[in-house]
């Protein structure tokens, strides 16, 4: 089957045939012969953006591009100016262009003005040229500013889902946390075009999970371009963190090269506290923990347009890391009448080896110029994990004497492997008023875990077979999909789109000598509405059915202690849940966007604490075991009426209730949650150069499932200056009143838990990002096929 694979991808990348590159030339002027500068001009090919260039301050341009049929268009603050058809068979002067200040279409005047943002058939746009608060920022920037998407800690995630996919020009990126992070800060605002939020994925992208995709478009190159972006930060919480990475893309005549790499060498510190009321007794502990983070990830893809019809490619990515957590855990046993009966000193060290790797294999074959185009893709990750864990405990009386035979110490040693192939092809079929879009993909996946426990109480390793696991997971699935769009006149559109998924899996216990087998197949049909009445409003209407599989890691049956007295454990009797999505969106004026959603989970997992009555052993596992419904709301607002200011606002309230069937649940429980956010610019000086920040977030309480969270509260401030529009240096202080808490309290088996989460979120941090080259950016990015089962592996 492998050899198959790459049999058909080299046949394809075999069909080689040189073309000729034409040049197209013109200068843009109003109606008053003013020069038009930094207009963007486009050659357009089958709806994609296939060369992009700014007019000069002479209002000047110049376009690269092989032979073919080709729209040119020309558009300013999100306008488009001028549009026409070109048959591209020799170099072309359009000579001197004249626009008008005033958009004129079929008798309807529109006064030119900048679109922020734009909702679309199945997605939200948003537009960074557009935006004050991006100049001199990076991607993180860019995203804290789109609707809809929040920034928190490093981690990126969009109102009314549990996860969410970031990919650049419609490519996965297979890394998250820091690494992401760092990735994404080495890409300045001025490179990206747009940010596509994707809250409702059609039915060509993955049915897996309950996940919405923003994806960060990048401005189309010039050819014959370099250009790189250099980034390093330094942040002091507890402790200090730095980081450091860089981004080069070249581009010669059909070739394109991209790498980019980044570091990150630190820690932070946290602090954890929990309270367990039991009917006769409190336990309190209180943990002290540093994580260690110390890590390198990379990416290196290349790209070759062999003729006008084929291109090829690969691309390699790779995070290796060695993270480690020390923490230190008190806990204390009261009686009822507030005695304290004894004290348990905990002391844990975790060391970690990861290791990511994943390689793709790519090809776009253009069959014709009427747009029907085939996408292939060959991909292959591999996952390794090692982890070594100890912990030692010591019970002390309440005079704090050591108790005679206490101590007890225990070490865990895991080893997680997964392999994936997959295939993915795509075709593009356009028919006369119908967008149609088909295809299919075929994924393996094999993962192996190998757990071996140690007893240290003695001062000698004992190994105890009873309590070693390996473990064996396989999973298979094949999927199929088609959609079609539509347009109905001007003012309506219609997408309507099903994937069907058929999946095996194996679950092999060799140590329990436990096989489960688990077959299904499953319909997700997605459809979406649009009514656009006028150029000051827009609806959109959408539906769409998702799956949520467990993570490989949340089905291997054998238990890890944290503590001698808390353990976690798989379950390979797990199965999927499964989700539908319904969103109503608004937008106004280009600056106004509202959502209106429903959420509806069925066989939901969650990983369950299970509490001893009589004794503080806490177990934790997995089970399907509720159903919810989510109905919600988000609102948001960009105020941009000064130049010197721009205020993105945003609101979020849902209300939540949830069925829950699971000895000691609670049977049903519901409750509201709110959210509001302001993330402020202010340009300081008229060259924009000099800018400040101040963010703004609030958390209500809010109940979900059996959980209760209080209120959080963030706030951070922030200079940034911009020398010669490359080099930028930013300052920033976030979590000024150390607010940024998580507390939330649930019940089992009528015991009530409360508990304190605090993760270093305050902090000093200093950045500075260096960009240079020819300032032409690279934007082409294949798709690839297993991002589902990249993204279960962590």
């Amino acid at each position: 089957m492998k050899t198959t694979i790459f049999i058909l991808f080299f046949v394809i990348f075999g069909m080689t045939c040189f073309s000729q590159n034409y040049q197209i030339t013109g200068s843009v002027v109003d109606n008053q012969s003013n020069k038009v500068s930094y207009a963007g001009v486009s050659l357009i090919q089958n709806d994609s953006v296939f060369q992009y260039d700014l007019t000069n301050e002479n209002g000047n341009f110049l376009l690269n591009a092989e032979q073919g049929f080709y729209t040119l268009q020309i558009r300013l603050f999100g306008n488009t100016l001028f549009s026409k058809n070109i048959v591209l068979n020799k170099n072309i002067d359009l000579g001197t262009i004249s626009v008008e200040q005033t958009l004129k279409l079929q008798g309807i005047t529109i006064t030119a003005r900048k679109k922020l943002i734009e909702q679309q058939t199945d997605r939200l746009v948003f537009y960074v040229d557009n935006s004050i608060s991006a100049v001199g920022g990076n991607a993180i920037d860019v995203l804290s500013i789109t609707p809809r998407i929040f920034i928190k800690n490093n981690q990126i995630s969009m109102v009314g889902k549990s996860t969410m996919i970031v990919t650049i020009n419609d490519r996965p990126l297979q890394i998250s946390g820091n690494d992401l992070a760092n990735y994404l800060k080495s890409i300045p605002s001025e490179n990206i075009e747009t940010v596509e939020v994707i809250s409702n994925p059609p039915a060509k992208y993955e049915a897996e999970g309950n996940s919405g995709i923003v994806n960060i478009r990048l401005k189309t190159p010039k050819v014959n371009s370099w250009n790189t972006s250099l980034f390093s930060s330094y942040e002091q919480s507890t402790y200090g963190t730095g980081s450091l990475g860089g981004r080069f893309t070249y581009q010669k005549n059909n070739l394109t090269l991209l790498s980019n790499v980044s570091y990150i060498n630190g820690s932070d510190g946290s602090l954890e506290k929990q309270t367990i009321y039991y009917p006769e007794q409190t336990f309190f502990e209180k943990d002290n923990g540093r994580d260690f983070y110390k890590g390198f990830s990379g990416q290196l893809g290349i790209d070759y347009r062999i003729n006008k019809k084929l291109t090829a490619g690969a691309q390699y990515s790779g995070s290796f890391a060695k993270p480690k957590t020390e923490s230190d855990n008190i806990g204390t046993i009261t009686e009822s009448n507030n005695n304290m009966q004894q004290s348990l000193k905990t002391g844990l060290e975790k060391l970690s080896n990861n290791n990511y790797n994943t390689l793709n294999f790519h090809s776009i074959y253009t069959i014709d110029s009427l747009g029907r185009k085939l996408s292939l893709d060959v991909d292959y990750f591999n996952y390794g994990k090692k982890q070594n864990q100890t912990y030692a405990t010591n019970d002390y009386n309440v005079d704090n004497t050591l108790i005679a035979d206490s101590y007890s110490s225990l070490n865990n040693i895991g080893q997680q492997n997964i392999e994936n192939y997959s295939v993915k092809i795509d075709m593009l079929h356009p028919l006369k008023g119908l967008k149609l879009n088909y295809g299919g993909k075929i994924s393996f996946t094999t993962t192996n875990n190998n757990l071996t426990f140690y007893d240290l109480s003695s001062g000698t390793p004992e190994y105890d077979a009873s309590q070693s696991n390996k473990f064996r997971y396989s999973e298979n699935n094949q999927s199929l999909y088609i959609s079609g769009e539509k347009n109905f006149g001007k003012k309506w559109n219609i997408q309507l789109g099903l994937r069907l998924e058929n999946t095996q899996t194996k679950g092999n216990s060799l140590t329990l000598k436990e096989i489960h087998d688990i077959y299904y197949t499953k319909l997700f049909p997605t459809a979406y509405l649009s009514y656009t009445p006028n150029n000051n409003q827009s609806f959109s209407l959408n539906y769409g059915r998702r799956i949520s599989r467990p993570r490989f890691s949340m089905l291997n049956p054998f238990k890890t202690y944290t503590s001698p007295y808390i353990s976690i454990e798989g379950n390979p009797y797990l199965e999927p849940s499964f989700i539908n999505n319904i969103e109503l969106d608004y937008t106004l004026k280009n600056n106004f966007h509202a959502t209106l959603y429903y959420s509806n989970e069925t066989n939901g997992y969650s990983l369950t604490t299970i509490l001893d009555p009589n004794s503080i052993l806490q177990k934790n596992t997995m089970f399907n075991f509720y159903a919810n419904n989510n109905y919600g709301t988000n609102v948001s607002y960009t105020f941009n009426k000064f130049k010197w200011l721009e205020s993105y606002l945003s609101g979020n309230t849902n209300y939540s209730v949830t069925h829950a069937d699971y000895p000691g649940i609670p049977k049903n429980t519901e409750g509201w949650g709110a959210s509001l956010s302001a993330s402020n610019s202010f340009m300081l000086n008229t060259a924009k150069t000099f800018s400040g920040g101040l963010n703004i977030s609030y958390y209500f309480p809010n109940t979900y499932l059996n959980t209760k969270n209080r209120a959080s509260f963030f706030t951070s401030i922030g200079l940034r200056y911009i020398i010669n529009k490359k080099i930028t240096f930013n300052f920033s202080v976030e979590d000024i009143f150390r607010t940024n808490t998580q507390q939330w309290s649930k019940t089992n088996n009528e015991i009530l838990t409360n508990y304190y989460n605090y993760s270093d979120a305050r902090r000093v941090i200093l950045s500075v990002s260096w960009f240079f080259g020819n300032n032409k950016i690279n934007s082409y990015t294949p798709k690839t096929g297993n991002v589902e089962e990249k993204g279960r592996a962590r």
